[in-house]
């Protein structure tokens, strides 16, 4: 039986109640309780924090529930998921609270409903509906899930655990693979191979960061991009991260080296008032992390100075043809 449009097409009905892509039925809460979290899932443990309130009283409507199941054999990131996967996708804040006692009262069973997808890439899709994609607060929290659920890794600082690296990331992806990247806006199907791109720079990063709010999107950029640059093993712009991470710098003396010229402007903001996360504008990323760029350089290169060379404003554009440690192992998703 077809349906009519306001303009008048004609668009059929899809009979999606009668497809395997779509189950329903009553699951007994053990089994329920049981299930893993869907691969990308976000911190739930951060998330409960904020919906304790008003899961603290069973009602009807949290009984529902969505799951995944993979149909078939898949393989990510090296990674490989079995045919009869099933994951829990939308009810973890809610399996998490019960399992903690914080409810009034736990559900004999659940009300399932199930979806059936061919892919990994297909179930990550299906979260993102359920998961407001286009909420910066959300990306931001996916990150978790794509560190700790696809590539095996779970962070440590705070910085990484909220996921707060989004925009730095995304400039860093768009500095060195400006073919690959290259969207003003983070969109949440990109951030997975960003994620991977950057991979082991973020855990560098993880390990450096514990003043979250000693690092802005700017300085999360260059650091990323510095790591890949250099190395994630260099004892040397470790010791320099390390030290913008605690605004630890020198200034006595005429010249300074670049991590003191670095944590100065961010201590006192001389040159970029603002520091935005836009790219263009005067304060944007394009200039502060090319600045930053200039002086991680000059201070790698132990050379010393009191003013900005020629051309500063363009060396972060420059990185991706001079870098030390090799992109092979890079790979990029799009």
């Amino acid at each position: 039986m077809p349906v009519y449009r306001n303009d008048g097409d004609i668009v059929p009905f899809k009979p999606y109640h009668n497809s395997n892509i779509i189950n329903s039925y009553w699951m007994n809460y053990n089994d329920f309780a049981e299930l893993d979290e869907v691969f990308c899932q976000r911190n739930t443990e951060a998330r409960l924090s904020k919906a304790q309130k008003h899961l603290a009283k069973l009602m009807p409507e949290h009984v529902v529930v969505i799951l995944a199941r993979l149909t078939k054999k898949d393989i990510v990131h090296g990674k490989t998921y079995k045919a009869g996967k099933v994951w829990r996708i939308d009810s973890n804040t809610r399996a998490l609270n019960w399992s903690r006692g914080g409810s009034d009262a736990i559900p004999e069973k659940v009300f399932v409903i199930e979806y059936s997808f061919d892919s990994i890439e297909r179930i990550r899709e299906s979260y993102n509906t359920f998961d407001s994609p286009d909420s910066v607060e959300r990306n931001q929290e996916k990150v978790y899930g794509i560190l700790s659920g696809m590539y095996n890794y779970t962070p440590v600082s705070d910085k990484l655990m909220k996921g707060q690296i989004l925009t730095g990331l995304n400039k860093a992806c768009h500095f060195f693979f400006p073919e690959t990247w290259n969207q003003l806006n983070v969109k949440p199907s990109e951030i997975p191979g960003q994620v991977g791109a950057f991979l082991e720079e973020i855990k560098a990063l993880d390990e450096i960061i514990t003043t979250a709010s000693n690092w802005d999107q700017a300085l999360v950029c260059t650091a990323l991009m510095s790591l890949k640059k250099y190395g994630c093993c260099n004892d040397k712009l470790i010791e320099g991260l390390k030290d913008i991470d605690q605004r630890a710098f020198n200034t006595k003396g005429g010249e300074w080296d670049g991590i003191s010229h670095i944590c100065w402007e961010w201590t006192n903001a001389n040159i970029f008032k603002s520091k935005g996360t836009s790219w263009f504008n005067a304060d944007g990323l394009n200039r502060t992390v090319s600045y930053a760029c200039y002086w991680i350089d000059k201070y790698m290169r132990d050379e010393k100075g009191s003013k900005l060379g020629k051309n500063w404003d363009k060396v972060a554009f420059k990185w991706k043809d001079q870098q030390v440690t090799s992109l092979n192992r890079v790979f990029a998703i799009k």
